[in-house]
């Protein structure tokens, strides 16, 4: 029996939590480049926000911020946190992005996160076309994308079937291209895009056009 992603990042969220950031000096530029467009009177979503680390670090920065994701062992480390920082404009949820509520007309988020998620969510052009609609006109969505599919290492061979037998989460394989032509064809345009040597994620800040 397949494994369900749930249940895959349940089982890894206390490791998860315990790992150190596998690049931080990269890490450091996309909090930095995100923060030259964030306001403080801004109401953020971040979707697949895991154990908060992200969201946290932004909050001092914007008004309100909603940070979303389905394995409820994830939020429950994320709430651990916001415990202990006491920062009282973080809304933690499990939830995935797919059944959040979109938000009505005129009432949309300044700015969504999806940092290390477009290449695992069930239906990427979906998920586009909700993020627009959840987005202000003019709104930022900041994501970072593994773009495997510009890899010539052996994980374009391992980890297809891992995915298939349910030992890995489903994976698409983007190439950067393809992500940056997907975005624009889902009604964003492209402010910033940045790739860390020898990495394989693409970080994009794009705008919501109309």
């Amino acid at each position: 029996m397949l494994l369900s992603p749930t249940f895959f990042w349940n089982k890894m969220a206390r490791g998860y939590a315990k790992r150190p950031v596998a690049n931080p000096d990269a890490y450091q530029v996309k909090l930095d480049k995100t923060a030259e467009y964030l306001k403080p009177t801004d109401r953020v979503l971040e979707f697949g926000c895991g154990t908060g680390t992200t969201a946290l670090i932004h909050a001092p920065r914007v008004a309100q911020i909603d940070a979303i994701d389905f394995s409820s062992e994830m939020i429950a480390i994320a709430k651990e946190k916001l415990w202990e920082r006491s920062a009282r404009n973080v809304n933690f949820e499990v939830s995935s992005f797919e059944d959040w509520p979109t938000p009505v007309s005129g009432h949309g988020y300044d700015a969504i996160l999806g940092m290390s998620i477009l290449h695992l969510v069930k239906d990427a052009e979906a998920t586009l076309d909700k993020l627009h609609a959840s987005l202000k006109p003019g709104g930022l969505f900041f994501s970072s994308t593994v773009c495997l599919g510009d890899s010539k290492g052996l994980e374009r061979f391992f980890l297809p079937p891992l995915s298939a037998i349910g030992i890995l989460p489903k994976i698409r394989f983007f190439s950067g291209e393809d992500l940056k032509s997907l975005l624009r064809s889902h009604g964003f345009e492209l402010e910033f895009d940045w790739r860390p040597d020898g990495s394989a994620g693409v970080f994009i800040v794009a705008r919501r056009v109309g």
